[in-house]
């Protein structure tokens, strides 16, 4: 069921060699520790003032691709666009520091950085306030960015586009054409697209259950019974001419393309979890594994470990390290 100890490392060590393009919507996610019941007033307002603490800043959207592609050791290159403001420069100094290429991850005084920002009741999130990522300028540093991605492509092993906010960097005419980019100059790729996977006909796609559904137009009922999900997943992709990487969650993941299948059980939970970030880690280790020419069931393999890994880092999105793959991966062998 899972690779012997050797195989694993010489995937680990063939991933330091690869360099992987990520375009897309870069985000910071910005958690902290928020007590409502201060009993404390502002003088000035006379209104409740809230206590926060422990503030911490991750790598979201798109940067938590790139942040995990850098924490499993492949070098990543930053392909999106940021304010000019103290999320922005949170950014870049959580890039600077997993050493993440930021040559193209440009910034703009007319947006505000992408940020979820999630006040935390021990470890519940209550009400999201987010920055940046319902502005109308967005889209338009797209063709910037694609422009940008055109000059570099040849020296990438790998591309990985991404789209998650309700006003993403990449419409439909942005993604159309990045496919035209990545197949012209022959470039292996994935795409991961929270409301667009429609879209992206030309490349492969990962997607979960309800962004599947939603695409085939179906019910998720219909994709609950196994022998049902596999024949609509092949179908899918007959149609498609193209692969797709459908994670399901506990059941695992699916890679099928129109001339072969792989379904990798998932890892039963250990205790508590927390499954933010869970796809984007999915994304990073498939591509990061594909990109050094392993097979697909390897890579279904390390994809899933890394993800087991990554959901039981609690409050916040979740890496894995080839330490911790390794180690992870001894307990079945």
């Amino acid at each position: 069921m899972y690779m012997n100890s050797n195989r694993l490392r010489e995937i680990l060590s063939q991933i330091q060699k690869i360099k992987i393009a990520v375009i897309g919507d870069f985000a910071v996610d910005f958690y902290f520790q928020e007590n409502t019941l201060t009993k404390e007033f502002s003088v000035e307002t006379g209104k409740n003032v809230f206590w926060g603490y422990q503030p911490k800043g991750y790598l979201g959207g798109a940067g938590n691709v790139t942040k995990n592609l850098s924490v499993l050791g492949a070098k990543a290159y930053a392909f999106g666009a940021i304010g000019l403001d103290l999320f922005g420069r949170e950014m870049q100094f959580q890039c600077e520091s997993l050493a993440i290429d930021t040559s193209h991850l440009l910034p703009f005084s007319d947006i505000d950085t992408p940020t979820y920002s999630k006040p935390m009741w021990a470890d519940v999130e209550l009400n999201r306030i987010d920055f940046g990522t319902q502005n109308k300028q967005f889209q338009l540093k797209s063709e910037t960015l694609i422009q940008h991605l055109e000059t570099e492509i040849a020296s990438y092993d790998w591309v990985v586009v991404n789209e998650q906010f309700q006003n993403p960097l990449l419409n439909k005419a942005g993604i159309k054409k990045l496919q035209t980019l990545i197949n012209q100059h022959h470039k292996s790729s994935l795409a991961d697209l929270r409301n667009l996977g429609g879209e992206a006909t030309e490349i492969p796609l990962k997607v979960n259950e309800s962004e599947l559904a939603a695409i085939l137009k179906l019910s998720p009922k219909q994709l609950a019974l196994d022998e049902t999900l596999i024949a609509i997943i092949k179908n899918w992709v007959t149609q498609r001419k193209t692969g797709a990487l459908v994670t399901l969650g506990e059941r695992g993941l699916i890679y099928a393309s129109p001339t072969e299948f792989h379904w990798q059980p998932g890892i039963k939970p250990k205790g508590e979890i927390d499954t933010v970030g869970a796809g984007d880690m999915v994304v990073a280790a498939f591509s990061a594994a594909k990109a050094t020419g392993a097979s697909t069931a390897e890579c279904c393999e390390f994809a899933n470990l890394c993800a087991h890994i990554s959901i039981h880092k609690i409050g916040e999105t979740g890496a894995a390290s080839p330490e911790e793959i390794e180690t992870l991966n001894l307990t079945f062998l």
